[in-house]
């Protein structure tokens, strides 16, 4: 058998070096590779950062803008809407203004119109009242009064002109004679000496008719309506009578209030004269006869005056 030749030392170590270079060249070469690679990768990466960095940064200023225009926008809209709410209101002011003056016009026509009712449905029974008083020894005249009465007829009393006492009895207590009362609508002249006065302390008196005209009779068997309810505080009221301040020729109207109470009195504030004392004192609201006016000074306006219950005059 032969012997196998074995290479020298320094030819295998010789291709070992080339083996090994080779080995190594070949490995190098991949690595590189490979670090080329992810060299690639990152860059890439940083390149999708970079873009999804701007593309956030765009869409944040965009973000921005679109939270500005709303501001804008909202701020248009506050001030339209404060515009539309100022509109708004002012037209419901106009509105419930407008509403008010329509209803003051409407309650100052319906108060006109029922103040002009009433007086034309009251002025037929308003006398204009005279007097006259003579000695009773001699007959001779010694004095005259006038004032204004209302013509009433109270249930199972004779008709009558009801005035205030003072027009129907002197300074001492003395009654007339006789009186006369002329009523607007008539031309008749009622005249009679059946004169009574009150012997309580009120300013009321009678004038009784006893022989009543038809006229007369139908006026009184439909007025007046007397108030069954006592007025409340600052209740409308109008006197009707003939004062010695106004007109001279015709009836006077005063309007005023219910201001206080005394008694069987009603305190107004309504001018009441020494002239239309003893007229008619209408309560506006229910179209009814409230009382007589009296307590009055002879010749001058009280600026407070009062009315006598009418119920006083029906009770005697």
């Amino acid at each position: 058998m032969k012997n196998k030749k074995i290479l020298p030392m320094p030819v295998l170590i010789l291709i070992a070096a080339i083996l090994g270079t080779a080995v190594l060249g070949e490995g190098g070469y991949i690595a590189a590779k490979k670090i080329e690679k992810y060299k690639d990768k990152i860059i890439l990466q940083e390149n999708i950062l970079k873009y999804a960095l701007d593309a956030l940064s765009a869409q944040q200023k965009e973000l921005e803008k679109i939270k500005e225009d709303l501001n804008i926008a909202q701020k248009g809209l506050d001030k339209k809407k404060s515009a539309a709410v100022e509109s708004a209101r002012k037209a419901q002011e106009e509105s419930a203004q407008n509403k008010i003056s329509a209803l003051e016009e409407k309650i100052s026509q319906t108060k006109t119109y029922s103040l002009s009712s009433i007086i034309s449905d009251w002025r037929p029974l308003i006398a204009n009242v005279e007097c006259q008083f003579r000695y009773s020894d001699t007959g001779r005249l010694y004095q005259k009064s006038s004032g204004s009465g209302i013509a009433i007829k109270f249930e199972n009393t004779p008709s009558a002109i009801l005035t205030n006492k003072h027009v129907l009895t002197d300074s001492n207590g003395y009654g007339a004679d006789s009186c006369s009362a002329k009523l607007l609508d008539s031309d008749e002249t009622l005249s009679s000496s059946d004169i009574r006065s009150s012997a309580k302390e009120y300013d009321l008196g009678y004038i009784y008719i006893n022989n009543p005209s038809d006229y007369f009779k139908n006026l009184t068997s439909n007025f007046p309506a007397l108030c069954s309810q006592k007025p409340s505080l600052g209740d409308e009221i109008v006197v009707l009578g003939y004062p010695s301040i106004g007109s001279k020729n015709g009836l006077t109207a005063t309007e005023g209030i219910v201001s206080g109470f005394d008694g069987n009195h009603f305190i107004t504030s309504a001018k009441v004269e020494q002239g239309n004392s003893g007229g008619a004192a209408i309560l506006l609201k229910d179209n009814c006869l409230l009382g007589i006016p009296t307590f009055v000074t002879l010749g001058k306006v009280e600026s407070l005056a009062r009315i006598l219950d009418i119920w006083t005059a029906v009770e005697k």
